[in-house]
């Protein structure tokens, strides 16, 4: 149990969270919700989409738990409805929040809303992001400014406003919207090349979602697409949530690629050598400033829905 839970319990053992989907107090929806390492499709949710999604929305002027339980959430393995805030600095933000009660000294219940995960994203270079994080307690009278990803007492730089009766509301230079259901065109996984269907390495075996470690400094998630030779996708960074565009080409050797990652003020030049026998793996080295660094990744397996 991580230490936001802990610290709840260990001062007030009654107390109770409600997951906005299921049942009101299903905690072991909420712990699933917030417990996952791994991108998904909340980490698809990308500036472009936000602002895509929200084009033709009207922002709205307040959200209580009653009118989040009616949304659909943004994919699978999320249990939470996902909120965008458009900030007074022109950034934009996306939060899975949940609505739940702690009780007071009194033995009042206080309505409090908890933000699992929020991701700022700049407004003037919408792949990159000025904020992130997990398991923020928001009680009434206190904000938050997603901009610095903290919480805020009310009037003094609040994007969103957690109100006495939980009621979240935007401030007067921001703007509230809600995604009910996914922003993005989802994907079927069953479509998706299967590397085990053939024996050899093609160009196609190199496509999927890759956990990635390199040397240690920098981790997240490489999402690769193939075409003829030609590869080309994204880096999702675990630590900060931006996203940088990857391209590049499988090389003479066809289990060998080519890759070039834009970051925000280097290049990182990959040379990537995939696993021949199952495909599920592979590890190379990266090249930035002229220092050779090793890395490996592992393949992130596809999850098809059942019918």
């Amino acid at each position: 149990m991580n230490l936001l839970l802990k610290h709840i319990f260990a001062n007030n053992p009654t107390s109770k969270f409600s997951a906005v989907r299921g049942a009101v107090f299903a905690l072991a929806a909420f712990i699933s919700a917030i417990s996952t390492t791994q991108a998904d499709v909340f980490d698809d949710h990308t500036a472009y989409w936000l602002r895509r999604a929200t084009a033709d929305a009207k922002p709205m002027e307040s959200l209580a738990m009653q009118g989040a339980l009616s949304l659909n959430t943004i994919g699978r393995g999320i249990g939470s409805p996902c909120i965008v805030v458009h900030t007074d600095d022109d950034n934009w933000a996306k939060a899975l929040v949940t609505w739940g009660f702690r009780k007071g000294n009194d033995g009042s219940r206080v309505p409090v809303v908890l933000i699992e995960r929020f991701v700022n994203y700049r407004g003037d270079r919408q792949n990159l992001t000025t904020a992130s994080g997990k398991d923020i307690m928001l009680f009434p009278g206190f904000g938050f400014n997603f901009d610095i990803g903290q919480v805020v007492p009310a009037g003094q730089g609040e994007d969103i406003l957690c109100e006495g009766d939980g009621v979240l509301k935007p401030t007067a230079k921001s703007e509230l919207f809600v995604l009910n259901g996914p922003a993005l065109p989802e994907t079927d996984p069953a479509k998706r090349p299967d590397p085990t269907s053939h024996t050899g390495v093609i160009p196609s075996d190199f496509a999927g979602a890759w956990q990635v470690r390199i040397d240690g400094r920098w981790e997240g998630v490489w999402e690769l697409d193939v075409e003829e030779r030609r590869v080309f996708g994204r880096f999702i960074s675990d630590d900060t949530k931006s996203v940088y565009e990857i391209s590049g080409k499988i090389a003479a050797l066809p289990h060998n690629a080519k890759l070039n990652i834009e970051l925000a003020n280097a290049s990182q030049t990959i040379d990537a050598f995939l696993w021949t026998k199952d495909k599920s793996a592979m590890a190379g080295y990266m090249v930035m400033a002229d220092r050779k660094l090793g890395f490996y990744a592992t393949r992130i397996k596809s999850e098809i829905p059942q019918k």
